[in-house]
């Protein structure tokens, strides 16, 4: 099946997870490769199966290249200690997941890899993203769109995924069931310390204590998984990892200054938010 053909069928299945962001009203079919809303909005897909719900263009310093070394260093095994901590969270294996700002979807597709059964639908405000993760994956479904005005219904998600990517609390409330959760990973103060010390000496430190306030600000009883690790690089593992962080991209290093980069410390938290109705 091709995938445009695949992911029409998904929406058909999965209809009731969507809601048009122009006029926030239901999706009443899908016929042929084009989604309609009750008003009449349509939306098409695209052939690698992707649909696209910004409101209008957005630029983002997500270069084609930049995304092609994400998904590389992905590919090497950058991420996956951290998921497979982070997978046995995720609320139900058979519930509807969200990931938000997936970035070229490596996350997710991991996951479902590992064993996800429930429908995964990745979302970025960066096409090039979406446009990679769709040619390179089978799986999650991939979508074009802006946390700001997303295209999801209400009260819908078992779990949002918040990996290293802005967050919106009133959405992912909105979004989430009740008892659903999000899983938010940031950076612990170990984060990159390697490329840390190449920064200006103001950069070469790191504190996670504001985002994880408003973490807490927004849920009860937060869970909190340190997750610690190093990975080691090659040159053309480097030269990857330099053009996909933005720790890097305003400093320029030397080949001859690689073997300070040779070991990466990978520390992270992954907090855990329940969303409670209060009586």
């Amino acid at each position: 099946m091709k995938k445009i053909d695949k992911s029409a069928l998904f929406l058909k299945e999965h209809l009731d997870l969507f809601r048009c962001p122009v006029c926030a009203s239901d999706f009443k079919n899908v016929i042929g490769n084009q989604l309609i809303c009750g008003e009449n909005h349509t939306y098409n897909l695209s052939k690698k199966g992707t649909i696209y719900f910004l409101m209008k263009p957005s630029k983002t310093e997500y270069s084609r290249e930049m995304l092609l070394s994400r998904q590389r260093i992905a590919k090497m095994g950058f991420w996956k200690p951290m998921l497979d901590v982070l997978y046995p969270l995720i609320n139900k294996n058979n519930g509807v997941t969200l990931d938000a700002g997936c970035g070229e979807g490596a996350h997710s597709a991991y996951l479902k890899e590992k064993g996800l059964k429930g429908p995964v639908i990745a979302f970025d405000i960066s096409k090039e993203g979406i446009n990679l993760g769709a040619a390179t994956y089978s799986s999650p479904f991939f979508v074009v769109a802006d946390l700001a005005q997303s295209p999801f219904q209400t009260s819908k998600f078992d779990t949002i995924l918040n990996i290293l990517s802005p967050s919106n609390y009133d959405e992912f409330d909105r979004l989430l069931k009740e008892n659903g959760r999000v899983i938010k990973v940031v950076p612990g103060k170990n984060y990159l310390t390697e490329l840390r010390s190449f920064q200006t000496l103001s950069k070469q430190t790191y504190s996670n204590e504001e985002v994880k306030n408003k973490f807490m600000e927004h849920f009860k009883n937060v869970e909190n998984y340190p997750v610690n690790y190093t990975v080691e690089l090659t040159d053309e593992e480097i030269s990857d990892f330099l053009k996909m962080t933005p720790l890097a991209w305003n400093i320029d290093i030397p080949k001859t200054k690689y073997e300070k980069l040779r070991r990466i410390t990978i520390d992270m938290e992954i907090l855990v938010g329940n969303k409670t109705i209060e009586e």
